[in-house]
């Protein structure tokens, strides 16, 4: 170390005498040049000044002769000029430029000399100063008189001067070297230490202030500037690290900081490190927070967050690590049966009601699980997994908990391979419209038909719609989809009517995503310009998975749009959701298709039959016509039509079939009721 310093302040010591001396000999050199420039320039013009003088006395002498081309006295003149010291060269010219007489050592063009308007650096170079003087004889220019005189005594003494100056410039830089000694023990110390602690920074990441008392002035000046730097480094290195791994809003740890934890439990060298992994989503948390505002879904967190912490204790760890997810990290469980029996204290910590400014909330998270290391030893794999296990509990419904199996990975690879094909599909036209009839029980005759989408693909054949239309709900690709089934279904069903057929309804399904969409409303006026399909052949079939978190006002307007158009629109699968009453008594259906579920619960006794009696007269008091769906046997049809059922589909009159078969089944099975009626 110390030979590094040695080295340093050798190198600083080397750089200061050099940097010195080049200032003492630049500030001399360039003084003194100013100087000299000054003086040699008045040293020329005192020069030029005394040769004007004596030109314009001979010129005068000469000005009578020059009218009568007296040569030989001119040359009388000239002689007398050249009598003069340093004069090399005199000349006469006329008016025209025509040489009259010229006297001089030296051989020279009289024109070069009458017309050049040489510089200070020509002059020095040649030695020489050229005079030129107009010759004036009653009151005009009859010519012009050229003198050129030696000038090498100027140039000798500049020359001298030049030379004594750069003598002293060296010498003056040399002689304020020794001088620099006492700068150098001023300035490098200081310098040398705040190097030093700079080095040791950059290469150890502490950020220790430079303690230097010696600095001085700027010196001083600049390790105030680094500590203060050091110091605003400390304080936003501090923010940086628990903004990097902390989330703001619960105080837990982030995503990130969950990954290094779980990496560092996973590569720690211990004999036994089981764990389990938990992801825990709290349920609907979307729809509280856009129906009660981000403060209160903020609030909700933060409880949250802190119940998970207080069971967590000191023996697990938890943490946020997405906008309504909590992992936990619970070391030493092995089992499925220890990782239930720890995680019901977290789940039980959610069974009590959360108050928040006045509200209480009943909360419930679904919850995935990985086992570690039977489920993956890498941190990535853990947490791709635990994803799995979280998305595997919520399509399952809300409140619960899943494991994960390995099979997970096989189902999310068939959904991406499912989402593609569904975008090859849509490219491609395999989409096509199954055709279901529905029967009404009061008439006698088909009335209308189901529309519903199939999936031809051209290797695969039919794919189920129970495994693309899930599929194509969580790709964004429900939406296409449905909008080419119900332009599909219109097309076809104002074909029938054109053929001559009776006039039937197309009910068509339409998802939450279509209805949601900005001008959806619009395009079902579209479709109906284009089509020229009668409104009131169209069904709008609506599940109430539709409306949950939604706006009642918002709905309620749009049914009412559809109703002013002429269209219908059904409540489908009643029965299956959680407040079917509250839809049923505030938005406008026409009418309301009973889930098959109920259908087939016919069978089963007394008490449903009068479940199924009680909605058909619930129904029909609120003005709106019943459909009762997944009828498979004669003894369900006569139920359901003792019951009081408007109409009724099912495989006991047809499956959904395409357009010409379905067409037929319906003429067919209109001839049948006639015939069974008479």
């Amino acid at each position: 170390m110390n030979h590094d310093l040695q080295q340093r302040r050798s190198s600083i010591a080397r750089r200061i005498a050099r940097l010195v001396a080049f200032s003492v000999f630049s500030a001399i050199i360039i003084l003194s040049t100013l100087l000299s420039t000054i003086q040699l320039k008045d040293s020329l013009r005192s020069k030029r000044l005394a040769l004007e003088a004596i030109a314009y006395v001979f010129a005068s002498a000469v000005a009578d002769n020059i009218e009568t081309r007296d040569e030989l006295q001119i040359q009388r003149v000239l002689r007398s000029i050249s009598r003069v010291p340093a004069i090399l060269y005199v000349g006469v010219v006329d008016s025209d430029g025509a040489t009259i007489a010229q006297l001089g050592n030296t051989v020279f063009l009289a024109t070069d000399v009458i017309n050049s308007d040489p510089t200070t650096f020509s002059m020095l170079t040649k030695g020489r100063l050229p005079i030129t003087v107009n010759i004036i004889h009653g009151g005009l220019i009859v010519g012009r008189l050229a003198l050129i005189a030696n000038i090498s005594d100027i140039r000798t003494q500049l020359a001298w001067n030049l030379v004594t100056i750069i003598l002293a410039a060296v010498a003056a830089a040399v002689l304020a070297v020794p001088f620099a000694v006492p700068l150098l023990n001023r300035i490098t110390r200081p310098i040398i230490t705040l190097s030093e602690a700079m080095t040791k920074v950059r290469e150890t990441r502490l950020y220790k202030s430079a303690d230097i008392a010696e600095a001085e002035g700027e010196t001083r000046t600049l390790v105030h500037a680094f500590n203060n730097m050091i110091n605003d480094i400390r304080s936003r290195d501090a923010a940086l690290q628990q903004l990097a791994y902390y989330d703001p809003l619960t105080g837990l740890p982030n995503r990130v900081h969950f990954q290094k934890l779980l990496d560092e439990f996973l590569n720690a060298e211990k004999q036994s490190n089981f764990a389990a992994v938990v992801l825990a989503d709290i349920d609907n948390f979307h729809a509280i927070n856009d129906a009660m505002g981000q403060t209160i879904g903020d609030a909700l967190l933060m409880n949250v967050a802190a119940l998970f912490h207080e069971e967590a204790g000191e023996s697990y760890r938890v943490a946020r690590v997405g906008g309504d997810e909590f992992a936990i990290l619970l070391p030493g469980v092995k089992s499925q049966a220890e990782a239930q029996e720890v995680l019901a204290k977290f789940i039980a910590a959610l069974f009590k009601p959360i108050e928040i400014l006045g509200y209480e909330l009943h909360v419930t998270a679904s919850v995935g699980v990985v086992l570690v290391p039977q489920d993956g030893c890498l941190s990535s794999d853990v947490l791709r997994h635990l994803d799995l296990a979280l998305y595997d509990a919520k399509q399952s419904g809300t409140g619960r908990v899943s494991f994960f199996k390995s099979e997970f990975i096989d189902r999310i690879k068939e959904e991406a391979e499912l989402t593609q094909g569904l975008r090859v599909a849509l490219a491609n036209n395999e989409f096509e419209v199954h055709f279901q009839p529905i029967v009404s029980m009061r008439v006698g005759n088909v009335i209308g038909f189901e529309a519903l989408a199939r999936w031809k693909h051209p290797v695969k054949g039919y794919i189920p719609p129970i495994k693309f239309i899930p599929v194509a709900e969580n790709s964004g690709l429900i939406s296409v989809i449905g909008h080419w089934i119900l332009r599909a279904s219109c097309i076809q069903a104002k074909a029938w009517l054109e053929d001559g057929n009776p006039p039937r309804t197309v009910a068509v399904n339409i998802s939450a995503a279509q209805i949601l969409q900005v001008g959806f409303v619009e395009s079902i006026r579209l479709i109906l310009a284009e089509t020229q399909l009668p409104p009131s052949l169209l069904c709008l079939e609506l599940t109430e998975s539709i409306f949950v978190g939604k706006s009642m006002v918002t709905i309620q307007r749009m049914l009412s749009e559809f109703k002013a158009m002429g269209i219908q629109t059904a409540l489908d699968d009643f029965g299956t959701g959680y407040s079917s009453l509250s839809y049923l008594e505030h938005l406008p259906f026409d009418k309301l298709k009973i889930d098959r579920a109920f259908v087939r619960g016919l069978q089963n006794g007394q008490k449903n039959i009068d479940l199924m009696s009680g909605i058909i007269h619930l129904a029909h008091a609120l003005g709106m016509s019943v459909v009762a769906e997944g009828a498979e046997t004669s003894e369900e049809i006569n139920s359901l039509k003792q019951l009081g059922a408007d109409s009724v589909q099912g495989y006991a009159y047809a499956k959904p079939a395409p357009a010409i078969i379905a067409l037929a089944r319906a003429n067919e099975i209109d001839g049948l009721l006639r015939a069974d009626a008479s």
